[in-house]
């Protein structure tokens, strides 16, 4: 398929008060990012294999207006209809053509060559954002490991209310760890090493997320 997850995000509160909700159960809060000329910025969760952005709007005026407009993060953080959630995937290979029909975004904080190929799918606000990353030479910092029990993530699950998803959101799904519920409404349960110790936290209205670990 040439794609894989590197990390998901949910769109939450100015400033991400949610994430305390995260390190109250013991998770480990690593590195933040703001995104200039996007409006946007994160708190952030890194796991061995994939990591967690907590995504909020920064800049309403740059969120709404800005070169990344068209992500539709500023309605999706106004409409509770909206998908919060959003799906980031890297390449897997050097392959030059897109593996996904979408647009292609080029942030500020980029080399002017670099872009996130985002879905065609992004004005379907009842799904998740479905963005490729570009092939990055630089490695990411060192971050915070988590305890045991949250080190690795073995799944994510996501509600999506629509009848019949986007061909896109489909092929994202095909990603290993990536599954739909299809018809359900928007959640997300966060499965941590196969839910090995079956316990597990509700963190709704807080946060739309269900973590078992």
């Amino acid at each position: 398929m040439g794609i894989e997850l590197d990390h998901f995000l949910v769109i939450v509160e100015p400033g991400a008060p949610e994430a305390n909700r995260l390190t109250d159960i013991g998770l480990v809060e690593g590195t933040s990012n703001d995104h200039p000329g996007q409006g946007t910025a994160n708190r952030r969760f890194f796991f061995s294999n994939w990591g967690l952005e907590l995504a909020y709007i920064r800049d309403a005026e740059e969120a709404l207006n800005g070169k990344a407009s068209g992500l539709r993060i500023a309605e999706r953080a106004a409409d509770h209809n909206a998908s919060p959630f959003g799906l980031i995937v890297h390449r897997t290979s050097d392959d030059a053509r897109d593996p996904f029909p979408g647009w292609h975004y080029y942030p500020e904080y980029f080399s002017e060559d670099k872009y996130f190929l985002v879905g065609v799918n992004s004005d379907v606000l009842e799904e998740p954002l479905c963005i490729c990353m570009p092939i990055m030479a630089a490695a990411r910092p060192v971050q915070p490991p988590q305890a045991e029990s949250f080190e690795r993530v073995t799944e994510i699950i996501i509600g999506v209310p629509v009848d019949q998803p986007s061909d896109v959101l489909q092929t994202f799904a095909e990603c290993d760890g990536v599954s739909l519920r299809i018809g359900e409404p928007h959640c997300m349960e966060i499965v941590f090493k196969d839910a090995e110790q079956g316990r597990s936290k509700n963190l709704k209205p807080d946060l739309p997320l269900i973590i078992r670990w």
